[in-house]
């Protein structure tokens, strides 16, 4: 390769100038050089594979993410019919209890009410056998 850099030059004696030390310096960079270049090759293929990996995962989060958002929304959708539910049964178990409350008043009115006939009833029969005799 440093050959071929060498014919360019003009040929008024600037090639003879070049000392073997200088061409073997040359050498040495023009190989690291190389060196670097291949390692640089390396690791832009390396990246460029890490990047195709950080691609594909940021796309499976991204479908993942997609698809959770999806159930959080039914979930809510779910917990807002739920809530809605609960507030009818919690109403109906209000309106229930009072109405057993209502029946319970009438129920202790009317046990009053029949002991109240009762106790007459035993009074006028009492009265009735004390009235016979």
């Amino acid at each position: 390769m440093l050959l071929s850099c060498l014919l360019w030059l003009p040929a008024t004696g600037m090639a003879a100038e070049i000392m073997d030390t200088e061409l073997t310096r040359l050498e040495q960079i023009f190989q690291q050089l190389a060196v670097n270049n291949e390692a640089l090759l390396s690791e832009l293929t390396i990246s460029k594979q890490d990047l195709a990996q950080a691609r594909q995962k940021l796309g499976e989060s991204q479908q993942v993410l997609t698809m959770l958002q999806k159930q959080l929304l039914v979930l809510k959708t779910e917990s807002v019919t739920a809530r809605g539910e609960l507030e009818q049964a919690q109403n109906s178990l209000q309106s229930t209890n009072k109405s057993l409350q209502v029946y319970e008043n009438e129920m202790r009115r009317e046990r009053s009410r029949l002991r109240l006939q009762r106790d007459i009833g035993f009074v006028l029969l009492i009265f009735s056998f004390v009235r016979q005799s």
